[in-house]
């Protein structure tokens, strides 16, 4: 038998209220999942220059995996850093607001999900966040591990400040500068962002938008299998026989 080349190493990042155990189970190989709320007091330039720096150390053209909050991190690395990736895997994640007016609605949003995050039960701080219309039911497993993100809220509440929806660069047009593949992936009932990764397809010819039936926003926490399939795509991995 040939020798097994080492996988494409894959940089995984969760989304808001999420945790690395979201990517569990996506089965690729060479996936690390990357803690966002260790960081979460850096801004988005500061962010994408440390994942394009010392959290990929060692890895050669690593890929990127990013869902929400998650992609929009990634969408910045992918951005800045364009030499640097070999292709991203998006899921759920918006490419930034186009209008002032909203940029400072969305900030403002943001800010009372920080004064929330801060001040709230937590328990009463998840019911209200899993309460949003973007999200259908969430499971047991996802709760139990929202629950976990307790002690960690102060990080949580700085996310809302540091990476807001209000606070991101348009991406748009910067990330025409990354040539490499990115499969887009949402929810067939998550109208808003299907809409928006149908308009990033057609605005960007690296871009494949792939609309997954049966699924809401937590396309992700819903369909590990679907993603799993987008990363083994751009890494070209198949599985080995046994013998």
């Amino acid at each position: 038998m040939g020798e097994m080349s080492e996988p494409t190493p894959i940089l995984a990042l969760h989304g808001n209220l999420g945790s690395t155990s979201d990517w569990n189970r996506v089965e690729v190989a060479g996936l690390k999942a990357v803690d966002l709320w260790d960081h979460s007091e850096k801004g988005f330039h500061e962010f994408a220059e440390a994942l394009a720096g010392p959290l990929s150390e060692g890895m050669e053209k690593p890929i990127l995996a990013g869902y929400s909050l998650g992609g929009r991190l990634a969408l910045h690395a992918l951005a800045a850093y364009p030499e640097r990736w070999s292709g991203a895997v998006i899921l759920a994640a918006h490419p930034g607001l186009c209008c002032v007016e909203d940029r400072m609605a969305r900030r403002s949003s943001d800010a009372v999900w920080a004064r929330w995050a801060r001040e709230l039960s937590w328990p009463e701080f998840l019911d209200r966040w899993n309460d949003q219309p973007l999200f259908e039911e969430p499971t047991r497993d996802l709760i139990r591990r929202q629950k976990a993100l307790e002690p960690r809220r102060e990080a949580v509440a700085a996310a809302f400040d540091t990476w807001s929806l209000g606070g991101q660069e348009d991406l748009r047009a910067s990330l025409g500068r990354f040539s490499g593949p990115i499969i887009w992936l949402t929810g067939e009932r998550d109208g808003r962002f299907t809409q928006l990764g149908e308009e990033m397809a057609a605005k960007i010819p690296a871009i494949r938008h792939v609309v997954v039936p049966d699924n809401d926003h937590r396309v992700l926490e819903a369909c590990p299998e679907r993603v799993a399939d987008a990363l083994r795509e751009l890494t070209g991995s198949r599985q080995l026989p046994l013998t």
